[in-house]
């Protein structure tokens, strides 16, 4: 069983339908139905729509869709003794690749004798992504400008 299939049967347990459940927590129906349907939701929304059906933070209901969601969103079976193994493998490679990151990008921020104002700036943007989309979005379009000269 996967966690949308467990809260679709959590919640018809309940008597409950989409725009009821919805209605209870004060959301729209399409929050439900995208949890249900499998779509990407961060698990405080499913956590929240749990708690509005009764079911408390503890509870073994609201543990078993924890572990399914996460089994979903990292694609590691849980239930499989040798997952633990696998999942530490994962943890492990990530933190290399950003101890590597941070140590490249410490010697960058040394070689180009960067200012506190420019550390800064470069944190913001590392902290809101969205900015770097727009900076890259701009320089295509001066690139483009300066190709049709």
């Amino acid at each position: 069983m996967n966690y949308t299939q467990l809260f679709k049967n959590l919640r018809e347990s309940k008597g409950l339908t989409h725009d009821g459940l919805a209605r209870l927590v004060g959301c729209h129906r399409n929050t439900v139905l995208n949890v249900e349907s499998g779509r990407p939701v961060k698990f405080k929304t499913i956590a929240e729509l749990m708690a509005k059906m009764g079911y408390g933070g503890n509870s073994p209901e609201v543990k078993s869709i924890a572990l399914l969601w996460l089994e979903a969103i990292s694609g590691i079976n849980f239930t499989q003794a040798e997952s633990s193994h696998e999942a530490y493998e994962r943890v492990a490679q990530y933190r290399a690749s950003e101890k590597e990151a941070t140590r490249l990008l410490g010697e960058l921020i040394m070689r180009k004798h960067l200012s506190v104002h420019q550390i800064r700036t470069f944190h913001y943007a590392v902290e809101h992504p969205e900015v770097i989309a727009v900076l890259e979005n701009i320089r295509k379009l001066q690139a483009g400008d300066m190709a049709g000269r």
